[in-house]
């Protein structure tokens, strides 16, 4: 044999190093692919549809007026301090305008596209860290699944464009949430060190972008898991009926697990680290206005007991179906992914699907507890569910329906064992049934929203039509066993379909509050009011947007300063509603009195109530 066939590798080996190759070239496309869809996801609509809602508004403006003034630590609004909310989203939406030009109208800093900007950015960041979080935990596979499930989810999609601080506290709860993880796995001490300073550093972060939320949605979530993950593991595999040995493992490992919160958690300099990101602006806030303490209790502690002047009653399940909403189009995953942790074709993946469904469950039921709740409030603990569902997806679109009987464990007050002879037919009737009820929706979707929504019913019908077309063939490419393909069209469409109503129908959807600040401006043009008046908003708060979009001074009648030392005052007094409509009314009165032109703007309501107990104004 010469030297040169010595050397020269066989032809095995040579296609062996192709197929190596070829599959390293698909993952990287792969890759590319999916990280190409998240960005679209998630920066896709920061650059135009609605306008800013109110409340985002807020943000664009206090971010304005830190641009304008050049104070980056007390933000103000309304040319009143604004430390009602830490200024973490203010800083960013204030950097972000550098790089983008002043508002073509009115030549400031701050447009909507940089409102938007960083809470695009915060979406993008933590689907990315639901990716690596995803891959170091069940495989590099589920990774990207993950990264598709979230980014396609209505939670990421709705949120991603909008520009209050929902996003980024997500961001902020997701990246504490992620080191933990790598914390407490992690077999390197050094490693666990970095992983739970960082942990801590981001929960701090989330502080600063709107405390005190990751303590209820992340620190006690996590606490939890820390003190029951083993007993539930236990649980798992013992059954209903290995109770008792679960709560000799739980009161056993309680002193252990405590002892480790300071030698493996590293509790006491991470809390001066927590404390070091956001205490200081708090501590600079407070020497600089001394009633920021009050302001503080009466925005967070008096909130959370549901002694807000603002508060809804809303039940204690108000946050289930929005939470399983945001899950959307990926719902058909998650009684699965609740039930992972229990099931045995889960085992090996049990420890970290009990961190991420707890974080989920304990942040959820923090929240229900409260008092006063919002829709978006319950947006950080979304994440951990996502991450169960992706898990499910890649298992769900990895198997393909052939004839061949298939075993499943049911839950019927108990968990039975099923058997479906002939998966394939099962797929075929399940699709028929899916099209069906599709098309029905569909049908009284149309009805409905000509009845409530016509200005924007057709062009939601078309959009909503085209993506059923597409998901029904997402649907059967998964039948005839191209599941990739399948996850891979419904991700896309769902992505599509959300930015075409966003671009197409929102600004029309969002067009009746826009109009009402459009027309207030009109009018206050008609009637002569110069543009640097004073605005006084009599019966509510002033609409932001009145001040970023149209330069108007818009203001409190009652600071939110001189509103909080009135409650404090007369809280026990009954009558306090009475009360502050009476001192709102007071210094109504004061100021059509003064020198300087004041313009008041209330509700007719509000307005003939006022006139009923004798006040006197000029129409």
């Amino acid at each position: 044999m010469s030297l040169y066939n010595l050397q020269t590798p066989s032809g095995s080996v040579q296609r062996k190093q192709s197929s190596r190759l070829a599959r390293i070239a698909v993952g990287i496309l792969a890759r590319l692919g999916v990280l190409t869809l998240v960005v679209a996801a998630t920066l896709g609509a920061v650059w135009g549809g609605p306008g800013l809602g109110d409340h985002e508004a807020i943000v664009a403006e206090c971010a304005r007026n830190m641009r304008l003034s050049g104070d980056w630590v007390v933000p103000t609004f309304l040319e009143t301090p604004w430390m009602r909310k830490p200024p973490l989203p203010y800083w960013l939406v204030a950097a972000a305008s550098y790089l983008l030009p002043n508002d073509p109208q009115l030549d400031l800093p701050v447009t909507t596209v940089s409102a938007r900007l960083p809470t695009g950015v915060s979406a993008l960041l933590t689907v990315l860290l639901l990716w690596h979080l995803a891959s170091s935990m069940f495989g590099k596979r589920v990774g990207m699944v993950t990264a598709l499930v979230s980014a396609s989810s209505l939670a990421f999609l709705l949120y991603s464009a909008n520009a209050t601080a929902e996003m980024l506290l997500t961001f902020c709860c997701t990246w504490a949430f992620v080191h933990f993880w790598h914390g407490v796995t992690t077999r390197r001490a050094w490693m666990r060190f970095v992983h739970m300073m960082l942990f801590y550093v981001a929960l701090g972060a989330g502080m600063l972008a709107k405390g005190p939320a990751p303590i209820a949605l992340t620190a006690i979530p996590l606490a939890v898991w820390w003190y029951t993950e083993r007993p539930l593991r236990l649980l798992a595999y013992l059954g209903w009926g290995g109770w008792r040995q679960v709560l000799v493992c739980f009161g056993r490992q309680i002193p252990r697990q405590t002892a480790r919160v300071f030698t493996h958690l590293y509790l006491i300099p991470g809390l001066l680290v927590f404390a070091a990101v956001f205490v200081p602006w708090m501590v600079a806030v407070g020497r600089q206005f001394p009633h920021a303490w009050n302001i503080w209790n009466w925005q967070y502690w008096q909130r959370a007991q549901g002694l807000y002047h603002d508060t809804r009653p809303r039940g204690f399940f108000y946050y289930v179906p929005i939470m399983i909403g945001l899950t959307l189009p990926w719902i058909f995953l998650l009684a699965e992914a609740v039930a992972a942790p229990w099931l045995k074709r889960y085992f090996r993946q049990r420890r970290a699907l009990l961190y991420a469904g707890l974080y989920a469950l304990i942040g959820l039921t923090v929240m229900s507890l409260m008092s006063f709740k919002k829709p978006y409030y319950i947006l950080p603990a979304v994440p951990g569910l996502l991450v169960m569902m992706g898990l499910v997806a890649e298992r769900f679109y990895a198997f393909i329906p052939t004839t061949i009987p298939m075993k499943l464990n049911v839950w019927f007050g108990r968990w039975r064992e099923a058997v479906i002879e002939d998966p394939l037919r099962f797929a075929w009737i399940t699709w028929v049934i899916v099209a069906i009820s599709a098309i029905l929706m569909l049908i009284f979707g149309n009805y409905w929203m000509n009845e409530h929504i016509p200005r924007v019913a057709g062009a939601l019908t078309v959009i909503a039509a085209g993506a059923l077309v597409v998901v029904l063939w997402a649907g059967l490419l998964y039948v005839l066993g191209h599941g990739w393909w399948s996850l891979t069209l419904t991700s896309l469409i769902a992505i599509a379909a959300f930015h075409s109503a966003w671009y197409l129908c929102g600004p029309s959807l969002a067009a009746e509050s826009g109009d009402r600040v459009r027309m207030l401006d009109e009018a206050l043009d008609q009637a002569g009011v110069p543009v640097d008046a004073n605005i006084y908003w009599v019966d509510a708060r002033p609409d932001a947007r009145l001040s970023f979009y149209y330069g108007r001074r818009p203001r409190y009648t009652l600071t939110p300063e001189e509103l909080v030392d009135f409650i404090g005052v007369n809280r026990t007094k009954p009558g306090l509603v009475t009360l502050l409509e009476s001192r709102m009314l007071q210094e109504a009165e004061e100021l059509l009195a003064g020198d300087e032109l004041a313009c008041l703007l209330v509700s007719r309501k509000e307005y003939n109530k006022a006139k009923s107990k004798g006040a006197i104004f000029h129409d």
